[in-house]
């Protein structure tokens, strides 16, 4: 389980990127969200793309009301099962998630940064929690350990239970010279607070009165922790920077103990088997590539030196419909396949096979639009198939396609966030399994790329997609021979890094015998501001209006900004979450970076019979970046 939410915790601070000054306008049908007059809407959520051309409005959700999360009475806790006179929550020498189902996550506010949080080796090559930062006041910077599962819903989610022990204990270093931090708690209801308080400075619990660059082991009596903390439900360890500076600290053998000075034991973790990984790309403007020998050339070195195995390549074509009509609409038997015509000279298409195939790298014949998962399109996928397949029959096995790859994307649909979402996904779905037969008749793969988040909760832990009561992710492994994840993060470890998100799609096709690639982000993509609107609230304000039948037009107004108020209703800021780029891309990254967390993202994957590699998006953006740093 997954939540897709930008702002995923507590404690989460990132640069600020301001909302265009003047006003941004969308334009909506209410019977799109299952309302038919403005008065209903009391919540509204967009988003504000800020592009190079400037800002963009996305309309996310339109309701009634604000979703409520329902919380207990309160909270339940819980003494893990342990023996002797200690509880071990975690080595750090491998795995996302301790053995309290909590994740560890970094926070800063500007001008403090940190560069990585992530289980690594430290200076005396034993494995550890990592933590690379710089502290400028009047910024601030640290990470947090949860004690529970925070992607639990708020009823199901159980804190640790303490009481039988005494001491906090874990192992703790520098990299090189002096570092400062400070040591802070959160029970359950500091943490629903999004806050923690201060137990000390972690000088103040060491033996020799400072962190330095050896290992020392430290111990927080219990009875030193603040008096309004419940000891009964303990949820967030939080570590925050103190002083001016960089630094770089390792942490591991996170206990809670009965007894002071006891032994704790290191995990021996078993390293898993290295096998032979592929690794994919997506090509996207393929005419320029077919067009130019020199820069087929230039494909296939580029291929060769970063080791890609298969291909995903646009086809090039053009599709007429028969039953088009004059006013560009259609009539309903369009999406029937023999109503479409595949325009596509497949000349030079060949030879660019034929190379590729010679340096061993796989040909998958690509093609995506949000529109194609809608049922009157249908018919042009399905005909671009046959046209593949018959491709197929009639040229040498080297110039063949090993494989369909579809990258539709429906949620790009402007429709998508509203009543319609699951008649959307009902369509797709059905145009998978019409597509599967005639691949597999065809004897080639059928794939697909699905977002992270397909399987997850909103932050309202309502599910983002669902079908039968399954996730939409679901459905479409078990139809697909596989399918490539867009896991587009810039970090591996964390509960919103590449591991988290990749996680129960690759338990669950491994339980079914499919294959996935990790797909991750080298397209500079723009900074997006989130904001949602209620009754109530502060700064900007959204104005709707209604234009005629069922359309409406939402205006995002400046805080400062002229609100016309007539015939229109005004909603009011309640929670603004920025959400940069550098999260999603390795575009303004370095090539170590993105070396780093492949790395460090394989070594949790292997586990997975299921995991077949990465997936790069893509070519256009990929070599440049790379020939960019060399």
């Amino acid at each position: 389980m997954k939540i897709f939410c930008f702002f995923l915790f507590s404690f989460l601070f990132t640069n600020s990127t301001q909302a265009s000054e003047n006003p941004l306008v969308k334009e909506i049908s209410l019977a799109d969200w299952g309302l038919s007059e403005i008065s209903q809407i009391g919540y509204v959520s967009v988003g504000v793309l800020h592009k190079e051309q400037g800002d963009e409005l996305i309309i996310y959700d339109v309701r009634k009301q604000k979703p409520v999360i329902k919380e207990p009475r309160a909270p339940f806790s819980r003494v893990p099962s342990f023996k002797g006179d200690m509880f071990l929550v975690s080595n750090f020498d491998q795995g996302n998630v301790n053995r309290l189902g909590g994740y560890f996550s970094g926070f800063a506010k500007p001008p403090s940064q940190y560069y990585s949080l992530a289980i690594e080796k430290s200076p005396d090559n034993t494995s550890a929690l990592s933590f690379n930062y710089t502290n400028r006041p009047p910024g601030f910077v640290g990470f947090w350990i949860h004690l529970f599962d925070f992607k639990e819903p708020p009823l199901k989610r159980i804190f640790l239970d303490a009481t039988p022990f005494n001491y906090l204990t874990f192992s703790i270093r520098s990299q090189e010279g002096e570092s400062r931090l400070g040591l802070q708690i959160a029970d359950s209801i500091w943490e629903k607070k999004g806050d923690s308080l201060r137990v000390g400075s972690v000088d103040s619990f060491l033996d020799s009165g400072k962190l330095g660059s050896k290992w020392q082991q430290l111990w927080v009596p219990l009875e030193k922790l603040p008096k309004q903390i419940n000891k009964k439900a303990l949820a967030s360890i939080v570590f925050v920077a103190e002083g001016g500076g960089s630094g770089h600290i390792f942490i591991k053998d996170l206990a809670f103990t009965t007894k002071r000075d006891i032994h704790i034991p290191t995990d021996i973790s078993t390293p898993m088997k290295n096998r032979q990984l592929k690794m994919a790309m997506w090509l996207w403007e393929t005419e320029k590539v077919l067009n130019n020998p020199k820069e087929q050339d230039t494909l296939i070195q580029f291929c060769k030196s970063q080791g890609i195995t298969d291909l995903f390549v646009q086809i090039p074509y053009m599709a007429k419909n028969i039953y088009s009509k004059n006013d560009g609409t259609t009539e309903n038997n369009a999406e029937l396949d023999s109503g479409w015509e595949i325009i596509w000279d497949t000349t030079p298409m060949r030879p660019l096979i034929s190379k590729l195939n010679a340096e061993h790298i796989r040909v998958h014949a690509l093609d995506g639009d949000p529109r194609f998962a809608l049922k009157k399109w249908h018919g042009r996928l399905l005909a671009l198939i046959r046209k593949i397949i018959e491709y197929n029959k009639e040229v040498p096995i080297n110039e063949r396609f090993v494989g369909i790859r579809y990258d539709n994307e429906p949620y790009l649909l402007p429709t998508f966030g509203g009543v319609l979402k699951e008649e959307i996904l009902k369509q797709y779905l059905t145009l998978l399994g019409k597509s599967k037969v005639l691949t597999q008749k065809g004897g080639i793969e059928l794939s697909a790329d699905i977002p992270f988040w397909f399987d997850g909760l909103n932050e309202y832990f309502e599910p983002t997609t669902s079908l039968k009561g399954r996730p939409m992710t679901e459905h479409m492994i078990d139809l697909l021979d596989g399918v490539g994840i867009m896991d587009y993060r810039t970090q591996a470890y964390g509960a919103d890094g590449v591991i988290a998100h990749a996680t129960d799609e690759l338990e669950y096709a491994s339980k079914n015998g499919k294959k996935i690639y990790v797909g991750l982000e080298t397209y500079p993509l723009p900074d997006e501001t989130i904001i949602e609107f209620a009754s109530t609230g502060k700064g900007k304000k959204l104005v709707i209006k209604k234009m005629g039948g069922s359309k409406t037009q939402l205006t995002l107004v400046p805080e400062q900004g002229k609100t016309p108020t007539k015939d229109a209703i005004v909603l009011k800021q309640t929670r603004t979450i920025q959400v940069p780029s550098s999260k999603l891309t390795f575009s303004s990254k370095t090539i170590k970076d993105l070396q780093e967390v492949k790395q460090q993202s394989e070594l949790e994957f292997l586990q997975y019979p299921s995991f077949d590699g990465f997936i790069i998006h893509s070519y256009e953006s990929y070599r440049p970046w790379i020939e960019k740093q060399k």
